[in-house]
């Protein structure tokens, strides 16, 4: 009996040394942290992204306090949200700082409008797709359609219209690009909202061989170039380019284009 109460007196003693033991080293090496990365974290998406190229939102919050990177890293950070975190960093929001920076754009619009080569049966993905004899569509610039764009995009910003075409979400794009860097086909880009109109076609091929394999490609006509008064437009290599330095945003060339390939974002 003695021996049963002198082990449990022995195990208390140790468990009680151990504890003050941990309460000295939890107050020797403890770290201050910084409320307002606290505060920050709560105000962020949380979506960990990692566009702003740091470990989550957690690790945007603790660069923003030390100063190591700018508010605008964050693309989902709204604007609203954006001037909540600069009041409590002490700085003066502005329109620059509070920028809601750049959207992805599809320049295709082929879908169901471009034929197609063979009929592909294959994994949902565009890169499996364009790697099997070069891609199921006649286009060889074209969308595949097969939604990785979709599948990478952190906030459902993207999705495949019944029609086979990517579309994008200028409310919910939050211009991380992830999914640029997600298409085999290069055919997504980013643009700021004020540009007003691009190009839904990057096919340098002849404007009979574009005509012949897809319905909504750029056949450079010429009808926008036409009518650009600010002269924005040019013909180069069988596609319509925007010089957005002169372009102002009309969409006139929107209107006259007869197999709207020119969009507004």
């Amino acid at each position: 009996m003695n021996r049963i109460i002198l082990g449990i007196l022995t195990l208390s003693g140790l468990g009680f040394g151990f504890g003050l033991l941990l309460a000295w080293m939890s107050k020797k090496f403890h770290v201050e942290v910084d409320r307002r990365i606290m505060k920050i974290s709560e105000i962020l998406p949380g979506v960990n992204c990692g566009a702003c190229g740091l470990a989550g939102c957690s690790g945007f919050a603790e660069a923003l306090v030390n100063n190591a990177v700018n508010i605008n890293a964050c693309v989902a950070c709204s604007g609203e949200n954006k001037k909540a975190i600069l009041e409590i960093l002490g700085v003066q929001a502005d329109e620059t700082s509070t920028d809601a920076g750049q959207i992805a754009v599809m320049h295709c619009g082929g879908g169901m409008k471009c034929k197609d080569r063979f009929l592909y049966r294959g994994l949902k993905d565009c890169l499996i797709a364009a790697q099997t004899i070069g891609g199921h569509k006649a286009c060889k610039y074209g969308c595949l359609g097969q939604g990785n764009c979709v599948a990478v995009c952190p906030f459902g910003a993207i999705v495949i219209l019944e029609n086979k075409t990517p579309q994008v979400s200028t409310q919910l794009c939050r211009g991380c690009k992830k999914c640029v860097a997600a298409c085999p086909r290069k055919i997504i880009s980013m643009m700021y909202v004020k540009k007003k109109v691009y190009i839904k076609c990057v096919s340098r091929e002849k404007a009979a061989d574009k005509a012949r394999k897809c319905k909504a490609s750029c056949i450079a006509c010429g009808k926008c170039v036409k009518e650009c008064s600010q002269g924005a437009i040019a013909i180069n290599d069988n596609l319509a380019q925007i010089n957005y330095e002169t372009c102002v945003g009309c969409q006139k060339c929107v209107a006259v284009c007869p197999t709207k390939v020119i969009a507004v974002i």
